[in-house]
C-alpha cells in the first residue's frame, strides 16, 4: 500500500510494525538508504487514514493495536454482570470500521442450487422469526502476548489476556433464511441428502483496506443448518442495535466457534465446496507443531506440511482468575481468607464441569463454586461459567499478616469441561507459531497488605500501567515497546485526527 515509496506514512497509520522484532527482522530486506534529500521527497505526501471515522472506545478497553483497533476489558470487570456490557465487549477489527446507513443496507446470499437473494435490514427483521442466544466469543489469539518470548510472534495483535466477552445476541437463524433460498435444510441437517458442492458458508464484510480488500471468513455448513446449532445473523447486542464496533448493521453469530468466523458487517453470504480463500482464514488461524516458525517455515507460503496444522473454529477449555486483578495489594487487616473470583469457557458448546483455583501457584487446589444464571443445554452452553471460592488462608500466612508482613500469593486456576478436557499447566508442550489456542494456568499475582484496611483494593504501581498482563503479573517486553505508546518518533495523540463521524456508535 505505500506503492513504491517511502514506508514513513504508512506507518503513521500502521504503528504495529514498530515493535522490535518486526523491524530486526524487516532489516534483512533493506536493500539500501535514500540520501536525506530523497528520503524528504519520498516521504513528502500524506497517506490516507481510513481509521479517522472508527467509533470512540471506552477507557476501560485496553488497545493493543490501534489501526486497526483492537481491545480487551480489564479483567476485573469481566465478573461484575454476567452479561458484558456493549462498552466493555472486546472488539477485533482487522480493518478500518465501515460506517452504513441502515436504510441502505443489501446483504447477498448466494451460490450453487441455491436461489441467489438480496436482503435489506428490514426484510431480515420482519420476513423471518427472531432468535436470540446467549453465547461467549473468545479471539483465538487471545494471550497471545503470554506466547512471546525468546521464541517470536509475527502476528498481531498481542492480545493480553481479556479478549472474551459475553452478550445476548438477537437476529434470524441462518438455517431460516438458508431455507427461503431453497436449501433443504431439514434433510441437510438429519443426513438424508449428500450436498458435496455445499461444505461451508463463506462470509464477506462490508470491512476493507485501501485497496478495496475486504475481510472473509467461513464455517462449516452444518452448524448453520443444525436446528439447535444456534447460529444468527445478528441485528442485535444485549437488546439494542447492534454497536458500530460489533458489525452494525448485521454480522454472523456462531456459538461456541472461535471469533474469527463470526464475520461482522456481513456483506454476503456464499455457499461453497471450500472453506473461505481469505488469508485470515487460510494462514492466520492455523495451530502449527511447535517446531514451526515464523522465520523459518512461514515467511514464505505454504509450508510444506499445511495437512498439519488445522484451522482452528473451537477453543480449548479455559478459565482466568479476574479478582483479586494482577499486581494488586489487597488490604488485609484482621483477615483470615481471601475470595477468589473468574470466568471459564469451553468452545464447541462444552459444559463447563468444574473449575478448580489454588493461591499457591498450583501446589494445592480446591473446587471454586460456578455461576450460570442461564440455562443451556448439552453440547449447547455456548456461553461461559463464572466461578468464585472464598480461601482460609495456610497458617504460615496467617502468621506473617498477623506480625504485619506482607505476603505475596500466586493465584491461579484451571478449568475442566465436560469432554473432561483440563488446562495444561504449561504453554511449552503445544506452542505454536500463530499464537491461536492458548490455555496454560493463568497466574495472578498478588499481594497482601497487613496493614491496610480488609477490602481496600490498590493497584501495584511499581508494575506495568497497563491493567491486563500476561501470566505471572509481567511483560517478557516492556508493553510500551509496542510501537503506537511511546516511541518518540512516531508519537501523535490518536483523537487529534478523528472525524466528527467517528463521535457516534
Amino acid at each position: 500500500m505505500a506503492a513504491g515509496q517511502d514506508l514513513e506514512p504508512y506507518w503513521e497509520v500502521y504503528r504495529q510494525h514498530f515493535r522490535g522484532h518486526i523491524i530486526n527482522w524487516m532489516e534483512k530486506y533493506r536493500i539500501g538508504n535514500l540520501s536525506p534529500e530523497d528520503a524528504k521527497k519520498a516521504r513528502d505526501f500524506e497517506f490516507g487514514d481510513m481509521f479517522e471515522t472508527d467509533p470512540i472506545r471506552d477507557p476501560n478497553l485496553l488497545p493493543c493495536t490501534m489501526k486497526p483497533w483492537n481491545g480487551e476489558p480489564r479483567l476485573d470487570l469481566l465478573t461484575k454482570d454476567y452479561i458484558t456490557p456493549n462498552e466493555l465487549f472486546y472488539v477485533r477489527c482487522h480493518l478500518a470500521v465501515p460506517d452504513i446507513d441502515p436504510d441502505d443496507y443489501v446483504l447477498t446470499i448466494k451460490g450453487k442450487g441455491i436461489k441467489t437473494k438480496k436482503l435489506t435490514l428490514n426484510d431480515i427483521k420482519t420476513m423471518f422469526p427472531k432468535h436470540e442466544v446467549v453465547t461467549t466469543l473468545q479471539c483465538a489469539g487471545n494471550r497471545r502476548e503470554d506466547m512471546h518470548g525468546e521464541r517470536k510472534l509475527f502476528l498481531a495483535p498481542h492480545w493480553v489476556v481479556g479478549a472474551m466477552s459475553t452478550a445476548k445476541w438477537g437476529g434470524v437463524k441462518m438455517r431460516d433464511i438458508l431455507k427461503y433460498c431453497g436449501m433443504d435444510v431439514d434433510k441437510m441437517a438429519l443426513g438424508e441428502i449428500e450436498t458435496p458442492e455445499k461444505q461451508h458458508l463463506q462470509f464477506l464484510g462490508y470491512d476493507i483496506d485501501e485497496t478495496g480488500f475486504c475481510y472473509g471468513s467461513s464455517m462449516p455448513i452444518e452448524k448453520a443448518v443444525d436446528a439447535l446449532g444456534d447460529a444468527i445473523f445478528a441485528y442485535e447486542m444485549n437488546g439494542e442495535p447492534l454497536p458500530r464496533d460489533h458489525g452494525f448493521p448485521v454480522r454472523a453469530i456462531v456459538p461456541g466457534y472461535t471469533g474469527n468466523c463470526q464475520c461482522k458487517w456481513l456483506r454476503k453470504v456464499i455457499i461453497s465446496d471450500k472453506e473461505s480463500t481469505k488469508p485470515w482464514q487460510q494462514k492466520s488461524y492455523r495451530g502449527f507443531a511447535p517446531d514451526i516458525s515464523f522465520e523459518k517455515d512461514l515467511s514464505h507460503w505454504p509450508p510444506p506440511r499445511l495437512d498439519q496444522a488445522p484451522i482452528v473454529y473451537h477453543m480449548p477449555v479455559q478459565s482466568l482468575v479476574c479478582n483479586p486483578s494482577q499486581n494488586s495489594l489487597l488490604g488485609m487487616k484482621g483477615s483470615t481468607d481471601i475470595e477468589v473470583k473468574g470466568v471459564a469457557w469451553s468452545g464447541g458448546g462444552r459444559k463447563i464441569e468444574r473449575v478448580d483455583v489454588s493461591i499457591d501457584g498450583g501446589k494445592t487446589w480446591t473446587a471454586a463454586e460456578l455461576y450460570k444464571p442461564i440455562e443451556q443445554r448439552r453440547n449447547r452452553h455456548w456461553a461461559w461459567t463464572q466461578f468464585s471460592k472464598t480461601i482460609p488462608l495456610p497458617e504460615d500466612v496467617r502468621k506473617k499478616i498477623h506480625e504485619g508482613e506482607n505476603v505475596e500469593l500466586d493465584i491461579t486456576s484451571k478449568a475442566m469441561n465436560s469432554n473432561f478436557d483440563v488446562q495444561p499447566e504449561r504453554m511449552e508442550p503445544y506452542w505454536n507459531a500463530r499464537g491461536v489456542c492458548i490455555n496454560h494456568w493463568y497466574h495472578v499475582k498478588t499481594t497482601l497488605d497487613p496493614n491496610r484496611t480488609k477490602g481496600v483494593v490498590m493497584h501495584d504501581t511499581s508494575e506495568e500501567e497497563f491493567s491486563n498482563t500476561p501470566s505471572g503479573g509481567k511483560f517478557k517486553e516492556p508493553w510500551d515497546m509496542h510501537g503506537w505508546t511511546t516511541d518518540p518518533k512516531h508519537q501523535s495523540d490518536p483523537r487529534t485526527k478523528v472525524a466528527p463521524e467517528a463521535q457516534h456508535f
